[in-house]
């Protein structure tokens, strides 16, 4: 029996990556049923609860993670527990990990996939990585990482041709790159459930506080409704989603969104999203949901334009009841689209290499 090796992102409470960290197993498990075992690599948990400003991880913890997790799969390479045949998962593709992988799987004669989920990196200039890095060397890498996956997935359209466009990949190589959703469905049931909450007239700002976020944007509208900061209140996850089925609104002003899985919870939950008409939200959200991107482009726009701004969230706040059978179809949209990994699943799972 062929084994499927799935390396995981930090599991942090506060991110889904802890979810993902329970759940893909068990996503895996119950599609590839006897025909494959699935083993989890862990890394080290070094410095949890140490974060590198404005980010979920720490830059330098999450290094000894990776490097651990790297050092447990080359002792499985070379003690012969990977065989010919395997599948690996790697649920964040920008880690290093991939390049000894495809090392030893050549070098050894071993021949195994590897799949993995790209979130965001250096070729995104919206990315913390994008503009920290503006510098020709992790682009090169990340290109090698591409190509040393036999499958890259990417949530949306708009994040797999931004990647595909910004490291100028060879269209001879574009049958690596699949548009795939993420393995988000065991959340579904454990969010539905708040959709017949009594809703507060709150507004949601529910990023992380940081500059591709906007939180300028957030702090200023505070002084026009009742208006919920979450990273500034600690809160775990079941306090996180409480909070969330309360809200009536789910505000972003985000720059940077590939995907934008808090939205997603949010919607899920019963709250009106209001979003920007650009990055992964173009292609996600019924128009009803989107503002005009140009309205939150940067903070001296948002100030040209925050009277419409307010007047659009008002109006959703004043006419909820009218958004519900929108707010209906956007779900189904979400669950089918984006909320699902059938695609990314049924690739893994195929049998031969």
């Amino acid at each position: 029996m062929n084994t499927i090796w799935i390396i995981p992102i930090e599991p942090i409470d506060q991110r889904y990556t802890k979810q993902w960290y329970d759940n893909i197993p068990v996503i895996l498990e119950q599609q590839a049923g006897s025909d494959y075992n699935v083993v989890t690599v862990d890394g080290e948990d070094f410095a949890p609860e140490q974060r590198t400003e404005g980010a979920f991880l720490d830059f330098g913890a999450t290094n000894v993670y990776k490097a651990t997790q790297t050092a447990e799969v080359s002792k499985l390479f070379s003690n012969g527990k990977v065989k010919a045949g395997d599948k690996f998962l790697v649920t964040d593709a920008w880690n290093f990990i991939i390049t000894p992988i495809r090392y030893m799987s050549d070098l050894l004669d071993i021949p195994v996939e590897i799949h993995g989920i790209w979130h965001a990196g250096a070729y995104d200039p919206t990315d913390i990585l994008g503009y920290k890095m503006r510098k020709d060397w992790p682009q090169h890498v990340e290109r090698s990482w591409f190509h040393a996956c036999d499958y890259n997935y990417y949530a949306t359209n708009f994040h797999k041709d931004m990647f595909l466009r910004n490291l100028n990949i060879n269209q001879g190589a574009y049958s690596k790159a699949v548009r795939s959703g993420q393995p988000h469905e065991l959340i579904v049931d454990q969010l539905t459930q708040y959709q017949n909450t009594e809703k507060k007239r709150t507004v949601m700002w529910p990023h992380r506080y940081n500059d591709d976020k906007q939180p300028d944007i957030a702090e200023d509208l505070a002084s026009d409704f009742d208006f919920i900061i979450t990273q500034k209140m600690n809160l775990d996850k079941a306090d996180y989603y409480k909070t969330m089925g309360e809200s009536q609104v789910i505000f972003s002003c985000a720059l940077h969104e590939n995907l934008g899985i808090s939205v997603m919870e949010a919607v899920l939950a019963g709250a009106i999203p209001i979003v920007p008409d650009r990055a992964s939200y173009k292609e996600m959200y019924l128009a009803e949901f989107k503002y005009p991107s140009e309205w939150t482009q940067d903070f001296q726009s948002y100030t040209y334009y925050r009277p419409q701004l307010v007047e659009f969230i008002q109006e959703r706040l004043d006419n909820a009841d009218a958004y519900l059978s929108l707010l209906q179809d956007q779900r189904d949209i979400l669950i089918r689209d984006y909320l699902n990994s059938s695609v990314m699943i049924n690739n893994i799972i195929r049998k031969g290499t």
